[in-house]
């Protein structure tokens, strides 16, 4: 399966080919976009939660025998207009956490048979859309799980009532807190509410947040200011996103020019589209 953004774009944009003949669209001028969104916690108790119709949820079978409950029809009237107008992502306006993406469900398989123990972590994901990773971690006993994505609406529409779907209300009021906005905003709100060391996060979950490569500042900033000194990334993606230029390859050589992480892959993916999952962490001192 071929990987593809579906931008919104005007007719002077340019179209590309990806190597399955595929029709890529690059990414729009950065003028173009909107300023981004602020930051803002999005509480669990204040969304209306309904239970879904058995047709529009799926269940996605781990390798340990765990089966993780996800919306696929998320009642959103931004979900409805995006659908119609076959865009997948509109920079700074959607960022595509509608969908459940390619190396999300990576991320979550290899984290299923990954010999981590939860037990009392703290885990941030990033770029959550659905929540997958995130949910995981909290099913196997993550002390509290914090999920972030650019749109408040993917949150309350697909995060939320996913997290609800396989936890329980009781549960995921208590253990999780949801945050909304673009990454530079959110750092400043977290880094504020993480006074102490001790506060940060153990574990930072991510995937398909690498495409852009215009982000990897924010990106890496945001991991920078809030994970424990112990801590470690877990960032899943495709080698190169052709049409709109990022991928794990361009992701470890800012990482290297920043020289405040290392990073290995951890986990390759060779059927269909190239993908792997990267380990990083803080560099020694």
């Amino acid at each position: 399966m071929s990987f593809t953004f579906g931008f919104q774009i005007n007719d002077e944009d340019r179209e590309v080919l990806d190597v399955e003949g595929q029709h890529i669209l690059e990414s729009p001028d950065a003028q173009q976009c909107p300023p981004p969104l602020p930051a803002k916690e999005i509480l669990v108790s204040s969304c209306e939660l309904h239970p879904p119709d058995s047709e529009a949820t799926c269940q996605l079978r781990l390798h340990d025998g765990e089966v993780l409950r996800y919306i696929t029809s998320p009642g959103s009237t931004t979900y409805q207009e995006l659908s119609a107008s076959s865009s997948d992502l509109i920079p700074n306006v959607y960022e595509g956490g509608m969908k459940v993406w390619e190396c999300s469900v990576d991320l979550v398989q290899y984290l299923s048979e990954t010999a981590l123990s939860w037990s009392g972590l703290k885990v941030l994901e990033l770029g959550c859309g659905a929540g997958l990773p995130g949910i995981l971690a909290l099913a196997k006993g993550s002390e509290r799980v914090h999920f972030q994505d650019y749109n408040e609406e993917v949150l309350q529409r697909v995060t939320i009532p996913n997290i609800v779907l396989n936890t329980g209300l009781e549960v995921s009021t208590a253990r999780c807190r949801c945050f909304a906005g673009d990454w530079s905003a959110v750092q400043k709100m977290l880094t504020e509410d993480l006074t102490l060391s001790d506060d940060k996060y153990d574990i930072i979950l991510t995937s398909e947040t690498i495409y852009n490569t215009d982000s990897y500042q924010k990106l890496h900033d945001l991991m920078k200011s809030v994970l424990a000194p112990h801590g470690t990334v877990y960032l899943a993606a495709k080698t190169h996103y052709f049409g709109v230029g990022g991928g794990t390859r361009l992701f470890e050589e800012f990482l290297q020019k920043e020289d405040f992480f290392h990073s290995e892959v951890c986990k390759v993916y060779s059927e269909g589209v190239n993908r792997e999952i990267l380990k990083i962490g803080i560099k020694k001192s």
